[in-house]
């Protein structure tokens, strides 16, 4: 799918990258997590559908997904969640998670165009070696010059601190470049930050939700970049 208007291939200096849902596809893995932790606090079993409404815009709506007579105990449950989450994730992450597929020729074929690449993350900076583990496996982790984590800007994301640093350190204006994301929060802050927007389906979010925000392009995957994106030949 690709529901862009402009046929024309947009002409940019960087694409810089969202990790979750868009490079690295972890979606189906952080479900896992949380039924594993449902369970475990015996709370009712949680579908996946309501499971990504509940993750919308970034964070995690417990109201929606407790039931009436527990969100009384939504604070001790929360905690007991969190801390049982920072528990077994690195071990599902480290055996589970694998690149977007495509992705790693992707990235390949910007950097030998001469196209700069970076990332903007609101993970932070001590949970980044297990997510770039699939990365640095297919040899492309030395292609992002700047990657930008929940430590490096004062606000995250739907706030544009976060890009406006990373084009900072790449030294190059936000009208020539886009940032790639499969959130509503990605094209709120992309546009925040003055650059376009492509939003892709691996994530969190469907075509539908995305639309609302009215991003320059949606498409199936990053694999899709190489027809939406000029990248000259090496």
């Amino acid at each position: 799918m690709n529901n862009n208007l402009d046929k024309r291939k947009l002409r940019v200096d960087a694409v810089i990258f969202d990790l979750d849902g868009t490079l690295i596809d972890s979606t189906d893995i952080y479900f896992k997590i949380i039924r594993i932790v449902f369970e475990q606090l015996g709370l009712p079993a949680i579908s996946k559908t309501a499971f990504l409404y509940a993750i919308k815009d970034g964070g995690f709506d417990w109201n929606f997904v407790l039931p009436n007579e527990m969100k009384k105990q939504k604070k001790e449950i929360t905690i007991k969640a969190r801390e049982m989450i920072m528990d077994i994730y690195p071990d599902i992450f480290q055996r589970e998670v694998k690149l977007i597929l495509g992705a790693d020729d992707l990235l390949k074929e910007l950097s030998a165009g001469g196209i700069r690449i970076g990332m903007v993350t609101s993970t932070p900076m001590k949970d980044m070696e297990i997510k770039l583990y699939p990365l640095k496996a297919s040899d492309v982790v030395e292609l992002f010059e700047v990657i930008i984590t929940s430590d490096d800007a004062p606000r995250m994301k739907p706030a544009a601190d976060p890009l406006i640093e990373c084009m900072k350190r790449l030294g190059i204006t936000m009208g020539k470049s886009v940032y790639v994301g499969d959130m509503r929060v990605d094209i709120r802050a992309a546009k925040a930050a003055g650059m376009k927007t492509i939003s892709v389906l691996t994530g969190f979010e469907d075509y539908e939700t995305l639309k609302t925000e009215h991003p320059d392009m949606i498409i199936d995957s990053v694999a899709d970049l190489r027809g939406t994106i000029h990248i000259t030949s090496p």
